[in-house]
């Protein structure tokens, strides 16, 4: 009985050892029009669609946000797709047909410069925190 019980804990050990999955993290800044290489692909940073961030020396009844929209090409630059995408918000690409984005999150942490009024923020000022989570098995 004894035997039987540590096969059984060391087969549930096995087990729980090899379904933790491990996570590699890349965190980076891009203005509009720059790109993150991430090898067999990249990740661009478009444009600010929306910023309807509350400005900071006016009182809003609601906080606001920004939508971004991001572009994915492969490492031939061949454009794969582009996503839009609002401030904290998470999107996982799956690109069923592209392999290396099987696994890949990708998270807007942050957007700068923070909006004041009566002042309208230019394209190129912007500057977009992204965070790229990949799953390895």
């Amino acid at each position: 009985m004894k035997r039987i019980l540590l096969v059984l804990i060391f087969i549930v050990n096995g087990v729980s050892l090899s379904a933790q999955t491990e996570v590699v993290r890349l965190q980076s800044f891009l203005k509009v029009g720059e790109q993150l290489d991430c090898g067999k692909y990249s990740i661009v940073f478009k444009e600010v669609l929306v910023d309807s961030r509350c400005p900071k020396n006016v009182t809003c009844i609601r906080a606001g946000n920004a939508r971004l929209l991001f572009e994915v090409k492969d490492d031939r630059e061949r454009s794969l797709g582009e996503v839009e995408i609002y401030i904290s918000d998470k999107i996982n690409l799956y690109f069923k047909q592209y392999q290396p984005l099987k696994n890949v999150d990708l998270k807007v942490t942050g957007l700068a410069p923070y909006p004041e009024n009566p002042f309208k923020i230019e394209q190129s000022e912007y500057k977009v925190a992204i965070q790229l989570d990949k799953l390895l098995n």
